[in-house]
């Protein structure tokens, strides 16, 4: 007689001491971690992927009282079980774009589901930095997709684990580890003062675009212009796109958030345009739709955006501080200065 082999029963051990060291009520019975962790892992609505970041709590006034200008709507409610959890992202899923995030706040009764979101200023701090402090006051368990198969869960007490339900091996790096080490390339040079709004802005607007690219290649030069391997195939931009001093602009009124946003969703076009998109280290955009030659002596094997990246990762000290390569199903790799 044949024997199934899922990840369920490994999946459900594995997540037992997190639930239990969470203090969230609904997680209580693990297997409700487990049936989210793997509804999230390929999510989809009508054929749509779609990535819903998801907070659980057992007291969503408390999340709402640490954020400024936070927001709130209250969707639906239901019982404190697996049918109840598929609800609830049902219902929320499609609408946690744009800012808008999910909560489920649970206990033994029943579930109370909605949205909820921060401040939607462009250089805000970040919601996370805000509520998955690891000295909580109150717990709280974040769930996410960050590329396909695999999902994030975190908790403010310091829990955190990283699930892959596909083939992939246990010391295999998290999709995403890499973009802490791409804004810190393209804001290195950035003036202390603009440094922590640049970066909060530039991490907000690259996570966003990066989980709705189907690959890409982001290169970063120490020059104030485009190196000239990159400079003949490609579109320079003629002013510069300079993230701090719209910062700074922004933080003198001189301009309105939306002219910052506005960027951003420059951005999100680029990176889904062919070639390679171009940052210098004080935090400037200097253009897109840039290609490097490939020579046949580089004995460089793979498609054609991971030869790109292993070419570009032998520019790295020669007109290049940095390379970031996305893959199409969300994995990422980096070269800089301090690993090359």
């Amino acid at each position: 007689m044949s024997t199934n082999i899922t990840f369920r029963t490994q999946l459900i051990g594995g997540v037992s001491e997190f639930c239990q060291n969470s203090k969230i009520e609904l997680l209580a019975d693990n297997l409700h971690l487990v049936e989210l962790v793997v509804l999230l892992s390929r999510y989809q609505e009508e054929g749509i992927s779609l990535c819903p970041k998801v907070y659980l709590t057992n007291n969503m006034n408390n999340i709402i009282s640490m954020l400024p200008e936070a927001e709130r709507i209250k969707i639906g409610s239901s019982s404190a079980n697996i049918s109840g959890i598929k609800q609830a992202l049902k219902k929320c899923a499609p609408l946690a774009t744009s800012g808008w995030l999910v909560y489920i706040q649970g206990s033994s009764n029943g579930i109370e589901y909605g949205v909820f979101r921060g401040s939607s200023h462009p250089i805000s701090v970040l919601i996370d930095v805000v509520l998955m402090d690891k000295n909580p006051v109150f717990p709280i368990v974040k769930a996410y997709q960050i590329a396909d198969d695999c999902v994030e869960i975190r908790c403010n007490n310091g829990g955190h684990h990283y699930i892959f339900l596909n083939h992939r091996k246990d010391n295999s790096p998290p999709p995403l580890q890499f973009l802490d080490a791409l804004v810190g390339a393209i804001t290195e040079k950035t003036e202390d003062i603009e440094r922590e709004p640049t970066i909060s802005f530039v991490s907000r607007m690259l996570f966003e675009a990066l989980r709705q690219s189907h690959g890409c290649i982001i290169a970063v030069t120490n020059r104030t212009k485009a190196p000239a391997f990159l400079s003949n195939d490609g579109v320079i931009l003629e002013k510069p796109i300079s993230f701090p001093d719209l910062v700074k602009s922004l933080k003198k009124d001189q301009i309105p958030p939306s002219e910052l946003e506005s960027k951003g969703y420059l951005l999100n076009g680029m990176l889904n345009s062919d070639g390679i998109i171009l940052f210098n280290d004080s935090g400037q955009l200097l253009g897109y739709n840039c290609f490097v030659k490939l020579r046949q002596e580089h004995g460089i094997v793979g498609g054609a955006r991971r030869r790109a990246f292993e070419a570009l990762g032998m520019k790295i000290g020669k007109g290049l501080t940095a390379v970031f390569m996305q893959s199409q199903d969300g994995w990422s790799e980096f070269k800089g200065n301090e690993n090359v």
